[in-house]
């Protein structure tokens, strides 16, 4: 279903395209009216449409029920939408090592305790008081 409304999304393209290319222009267009031209310049006129605006009309509808249709074939297919950072997160979660609630690492071999306090910071060494020469 997917390849075939794909195709069909790509021929309605390339239709798209070569109709508009095809197409006469209608005047001065924009740039007539933004200086000072009449108002049937910038819309066009209120002739009958051919075959041209016709099948422009009719392949811009297909183009967008296509895009559409293409744009929630996709998304159905995945169920949980799914992040790349999210997924990089876990990875890396996985494969961290366990640390100690202190902020330290087991020692090699051993294993966790999540119910034992955490071991208490070092006091910082002092050197002892220099002791006076006697001489």
């Amino acid at each position: 279903m997917y390849a075939f409304l794909f195709a069909l999304h790509l021929v309605v393209c390339l239709c798209l395209v070569a109709v508009i290319l095809v197409q006469s222009g209608k005047g001065g267009g924009l740039a007539g009216g933004a200086f000072g031209g009449a108002t049937q310049t910038v819309f066009g006129g209120r002739g009958a449409m051919d075959f041209i605006t016709r099948a422009t009309v009719v392949l811009g509808v297909l183009f967008f029920v296509t895009s559409l249709s293409l744009a929630l074939l996709t998304t159905r297919g995945t169920s949980a939408a799914k992040s790349v950072v999210s997924e990089a997160a876990k990875r890396a979660a996985s494969t961290a090592p366990p640390t100690l609630p202190g902020g330290g690492t087991p020692p090699a071999g051993g294993t966790v305790n999540p119910q034992a306090p955490a071991p208490a910071p070092a006091a910082p060494v002092t050197p002892p008081p220099a002791s006076p020469n006697k001489r």
